[in-house]
C-alpha cells in the first residue's frame, strides 16, 4: 500500500521539527490555519491540509488517497463516525513511521550478473486484453545466456490491490547470476478485479511461460513459482488448488516447486473490509480461496518462509500450513523463519550475497531442478 503521509514532518524548510508527540500538543486547527507555503511539501500537516478540502479539521473517505480508502480507512476510523480526526490521523502517522523505520536501505553486497550474461525482455503480453491500460496483462523475463535453465515465476505482493512486476528487478538479476530465469508477472488488482481474477491471471501467466520459455532457451519442465505477501498467497493457492491450472490443461506436477513467502493461507482471517471487498461474504468462497483448505500429498514440493517479525497470525498461518501438509503425508515440504526480517524487507534483501532467504531459495531450486543452467564462469 502506498504511504498516506511521509514522515518525519518539517515546517519552514526544517527550521522547526515536529515529532508525533509534539503534534499532540499543537492541535490540528492551528496546523490547518498555517498557509500551505509555510509547510514543507512532504510534511504530514501539509498533506493533511491539502486533503481537507472543506477545512472542517477532519478527513472523509473521499478526501484520503484511493489506496488508503480501499481497506485502511475503516480500520483507522476508530470511533466509526465516517471521518478521521486529529487523534486518528496521528495514530496512522505513528504506524507509518514505524513501518518506514523498519525498512532497510538495501541489501548488503548485492549479487549482479556479469556483463553480457543476462537477457531482459519487458512488457510481454501474456493475456490479450485491449481494455487493459495498466499493464496488468504483461510480464517481464530476466534470463541467463544459457540453455535448459530452470525458470522462477515471481508473483509480486501488495495486498492484491497494489504492486508491480518491476519491484523484483534486482532480485531477478541475482537469480540470473546463479543460472536461473525469472518471469515477473503483473495481474489485475482490486477494486477493478476481485477473486478469482488474480489467481486466474497468475495461472494464465504460468501457462504462457510453460508454452514459450523453450523459445528463449529455458526448460518448460523446470518451472517454479514464488512470491511474497499477496504473491505468497497466490503462490500457495496455485500450488494447492489445482482447478486454476487445469483450465489450461496443466497438471500440478508441472510446477517443479513452490516458494510462498509470508503468504496468507486462510483468507477468512483477513480484516472484514478487505475480506468482503476481494472475496465477498460467502464462507464457501473463503475455503476455495484459502491454500490451507487444499493441502494434499500431491502438491508440488513447497518451501515455506516467513519473517521473524511478521505478525503473530501470519507466522501462525504458515506453521498451520506446514503442519497440515505433514498431516496429509506430503513428503517434500519445509518451513523456515527468517531471522531479523520484517514482512516488508524480505524481498529486497534477497538480492544480497549472504542473505539467508536467497540461500534457501537457491538450495531449493538446485534440489528440485533436473539440472542447472551452465554459466560461462562461476559468478563471483
Amino acid at each position: 500500500m502506498a504511504n498516506l503521509f511521509v514522515l518525519p514532518p518539517f515546517i519552514d524548510r526544517g527550521l522547526i521539527y515536529i515529532s508525533i508527540r509534539a503534534m499532540k500538543l499543537i492541535g490540528l486547527t492551528i496546523l490547518l490555519a498555517l498557509p500551505l507555503s509555510a509547510l514543507s511539501a512532504d510534511s504530514l500537516p501539509a498533506k493533511f491540509a491539502k486533503r481537507d478540502r472543506n477545512k472542517d479539521g477532519k478527513l472523509s473517505r473521499e478526501e484520503v488517497p484511493a489506496s488508503f480508502a480501499k481497506f485502511k480507512f475503516a480500520q483507522a476510523d476508530r470511533n466509526k463516525d465516517g471521518f478521521l480526526d486529529k487523534t486518528e490521523i496521528e495514530r496512522v502517522a505513528q504506524k507509518l513511521s514505524a513501518k518506514e523505520n523498519s525498512n532497510p536501505a538495501g541489501p548488503i553486497n548485492p549479487v549482479i550478473p556479469k556483463a553480457n550474461t543476462i537477457r531482459i525482455f519487458r512488457d510481454i503480453v501474456y493475456r490479450k486484453d485491449p481494455k487493459d491500460t495498466n499493464d496488468w496483462n504483461k510480464l517481464d523475463l530476466y534470463l541467463p545466456k544459457a540453455k535448459g535453465f530452470s525458470t522462477l515465476l515471481w508473483i509480486h505482493g501488495g495486498g492484491l490491490h497494489s504492486g508491480d512486476k518491476s519491484k523484483i528487478t534486482e532480485v531477478a538479476k541475482r537469480f540470473v547470476a546463479e543460472g536461473y530465469g525469472v518471469a515477473s508477472v503483473n495481474y489485475r488488482l482490486y477494486p477493478e478485479a476481485k477473486y478469482p481474477t488474480q489467481i486466474q491471471d497468475v495461472a494464465r501467466a504460468f501457462a504462457w511461460v510453460r508454452k514459450n520459455i523453450a523459445s528463449k532457451g529455458g526448460n518448460p519442465n523446470l518451472l517454479f513459482v514464488a512470491g511474497g505477501s499477496a504473491g505468497g498467497h497466490l503462490t500457495a493457492l496455485l500450488a494447492t488448488n489445482h482447478s486454476f491450472l487445469k483450465e489450461h490443461g496443466i497438471e500440478p506436477t508441472d510446477i517443479r516447486g513452490a516458494i510462498p513467502i509470508s503468504g496468507l493461507m486462510d483468507v477468512s482471517r483477513v480484516g472484514a473490509e478487505r475480506r468482503k471487498g476481494i472475496w465477498g461474504e460467502a464462507p464457501k468462497i473463503y475455503r476455495e480461496a484459502s491454500p490451507l483448505h487444499h493441502v494434499s500429498k500431491t502438491a508440488p514440493p513447497l518451501l515455506l518462509m516467513h519473517a521473524e517479525h511478521d505478525t503473530p497470525d501470519r507466522r501462525k498461518q504458515n506453521q498451520e500450513m506446514y503442519d497440515a501438509l505433514i498431516k496429509a503425508k506430503h513428503r517434500n515440504v519445509e518451513i523456515h523463519e527468517l531471522k531479523n526480517r520484517t514482512h516488508n524487507d524480505i524481498r529486497p534483501n534477497l538480492a544480497g550475497r549472504n542473505d539467508s532467504g536467497a540461500n534457501l531459495i537457491i538450495a531449493f531450486l538446485e534440489k528440485h531442478s533436473a539440472h542447472k543452467a551452465s554459466l560461462p564462469k562461476k559468478q563471483k
